[in-house]
């Protein structure tokens, strides 16, 4: 046996799928679903010389670059590969063994995951089936508790919910005055305007995230970047590794957030599909989860309807997410994209979900 870490032992992690997920209509992971213009896809062919291969990652002119594009400083600013590093950094620098943390029920999957890591009390704030939480549902267990950090994804995953924005400001001041570390994960921040990163300067144990993943389309980058007070970030440095991120996804980085108008291009997208989208189903008779991300909930008809209808579209070639736990469990969830990817989904949903369940006779004695 190899001596593991006891605590790792019962840590259970899901393995990423082996099958090729390419040449499917991708609507399971919550991707853009629009392609990068090939012109910079040939300035990104142009960049990578033989000497750009062999020399280690120059990471100054992106952080200038992401500096700029939030309206902070370079030393509000920490480049990581991919915002759960981000995350996983502000637990191994703040949270011991035994700590308190404190979650949303359902939310990201590597909160949970970051906390068996690291040993913490995890705390879990439940959405009712409404999938509504009030400021009180969450000020109450940060003041109670006073946990060691406070985990929100606003829009969260996997419910496309957030909280109201004069509550979330009311709640990270709250943190901040007791002392308790508090993430703002806003990995969806490009769908929904509303952000906290503002308050940085005034609340110092404040950590914003966000990735490069979603609406600026790089998701196979894996960049991201954590905001906060100086003193915050110069905290989640001291557990960097010796690059924060490679020099492919750095120059793709700087490629994109120097064209804003892909961006503007992505989320305009997005936003017609969406509309698209909750007209169609609203005509159907179909119930759904209004959607602050690019991604909705649909409602299925149950777990195992969710499950059967996910891979009858898997076998089309369009990937959804399904079998969900409560308070999840009546739905499949479906990545947004432009009009026509959203019309080819919704042909292949319905003629399932429309469709009468499977009559089961029983066995006579």
């Amino acid at each position: 046996m190899l001596p593991m870490r006891a605590h790792l032992k019962d840590l259970v992690r899901v393995q990423n799928v082996a099958a090729s997920r390419q040449g499917h209509l991708r609507l399971d992971k919550n991707e853009n679903l629009v392609d990068l213009p090939e012109d910079v896809i040939e300035v990104l062919r142009d960049a990578i010389t033989a000497e750009f291969v062999s020399a280690y990652p120059e990471l100054d002119p992106l952080y200038e670059r992401v500096a700029r594009s939030i309206g902070q400083q370079r030393s509000n600013v920490f480049l990581v590969a991919g915002s759960d590093q981000a995350i996983k950094a502000s637990f191994e620098v703040f949270v011991d063994p035994g700590d308190t943390v404190v979650l949303l029920s359902p939310t990201y999957a590597m909160f949970p995951v970051y906390c068996g890591m690291f040993q913490a009390r995890r705390v879990d704030i439940r959405y009712p089936a409404s999938l509504r939480l009030t400021a009180e549902d969450v000020l109450r267990p940060i003041v109670d508790l006073k946990p060691k950090l406070a985990c929100i994804a606003n829009p969260n995953s996997p419910t496309s919910t957030v909280l109201p924005h004069e509550a979330l400001r009311e709640i990270v001041r709250t943190a901040d005055r007791q002392g308790t570390v508090i993430l703002i994960d806003e990995a969806y921040h490009h769908y929904y305007p509303q952000t906290v990163i503002n308050m940085i300067r005034e609340c110092r144990h404040l950590v914003v995230t966000r990735t490069f993943s979603k609406a600026l389309g790089l998701a196979a980058a894996r960049v991201g970047f954590a905001a906060g007070h100086e003193q915050m970030i110069q905290a989640l440095h001291r557990v960097r590794p010796m690059y924060e991120i490679n020099a492919f996804g750095a120059k793709f980085a700087e490629l994109i957030l120097d064209r804003p108008w892909i961006l503007e291009s992505n989320v305009r997208a997005a936003c017609e599909g969406k509309a698209w989208l909750e007209a169609e189903l609203t005509r159907l008779g179909i119930r759904f989860v209004p959607s602050h991300a690019n991604f909705m909930l649909i409602d299925a008809g149950g777990q195992e309807r969710s499950k059967a209808i996910a891979q009858a579209l898997q076998a089309k070639k369009i990937l959804i997410g399904g079998g969900f736990e409560p308070p999840l469990d009546p739905f499949i969830r479906a990545s947004i994209g432009p009009v026509e990817a959203m019309r080819r989904f919704l042909e292949a949903f319905a003629s399932e979900a429309l469709a009468a369940p499977p009559v089961v006779e029983e066995r006579q004695n």
